[in-house]
């Protein structure tokens, strides 16, 4: 820079804080595109260097370091990506994960909220940043016993499932989780249409033990008895011997 540049910014900064010049130097040396927030400026090489260190933080598992990290580097990608960016909505999907590790999850419900949906709506339901962000989700809603907002993420992580062993296994636990929701809705015949399914399906992975459909028979029984349903209640009762009594 010239002597006559450097007297011009001297004298454009002269009477700023110090700190705001400190933040101001890459504004004379840096060679890349800059973008502000607040009195910070951003490029690609300094938001580099923050998810660095936001990634080496939960490696060792530093959750609250990772946060802090991690806030610097959500600032940076908000200054330098769309909301719809790919990049953007990985990196509040990772720092998301950084407070769930920390027991701090309801710090930030809406962000939570707010994630699931973006990822949802830009990468689609099963993209595995969607993914992540719906079990997030999910989790909070349940902590919040918002009961009936979950069901939906659970039947949106079925229909994403294949044909495979494993996602056969996977369904076998969101019925489980599916119809214990139904039931804390008061939503009966769901609950035993879903216990029926699940049913079926245990009986393929696991057998006709009756041991191993133990809890599901008897859910569905009490099931029958609370909708009333009492010969379908006194046949499930007599076929496995079931001491359960409706009243």
């Amino acid at each position: 820079m010239t002597i006559i540049g450097m007297k011009y910014v001297k004298r454009r900064l002269h009477y700023l804080p110090f700190l705001l010049l400190i933040y101001l130097t890459p504004l004379v040396n840096a060679n890349e595109p800059l973008k502000a927030t607040g009195k910070v400026y951003w490029t690609e090489k300094k938001l580099g260097k923050i998810i660095l260190k936001a990634d080496k933080a939960a490696m060792r598992k530093k959750w609250n370091r990772a946060i802090r990290y991690g806030e610097e580097m959500l600032l940076g990608s908000h200054a330098l990506d769309h909301h719809n960016d790919h990049r953007y909505i990985n990196l509040l999907k990772n720092l998301n994960k950084y407070y769930d590790n920390a027991g701090r999850i309801q710090e930030i419900p809406g962000r939570i909220e707010k994630a699931y949906i973006s990822s949802r709506k830009y990468l689609g339901v099963a993209h595995n940043t969607t993914i992540e962000s719906r079990n997030l989700y999910y989790k909070i809603i349940i902590f919040n016993k918002d009961y009936q907002r979950a069901i939906p993420l659970i039947l949106e992580n079925i229909s994403i499932l294949g044909k495979s062993v494993e996602d056969r296994y996977r369904l076998s636990q969101y019925y489980r989780q599916l119809y214990s929701l139904y039931g804390l809705t008061r939503q009966l015949e769901k609950e035993e249409e879903t216990l029926l399914k699940l049913l079926t399906l245990d009986r393929q992975l696991y057998g006709y033990d009756d041991q191993n459909n133990a809890k599901i028979i008897l859910s569905l029984a009490k099931n029958y008895c609370l909708q009333k349903k009492l010969d379908a209640f006194e046949k499930i009762v007599q076929t496995y011997n079931l001491l359960y009594f409706c009243q």
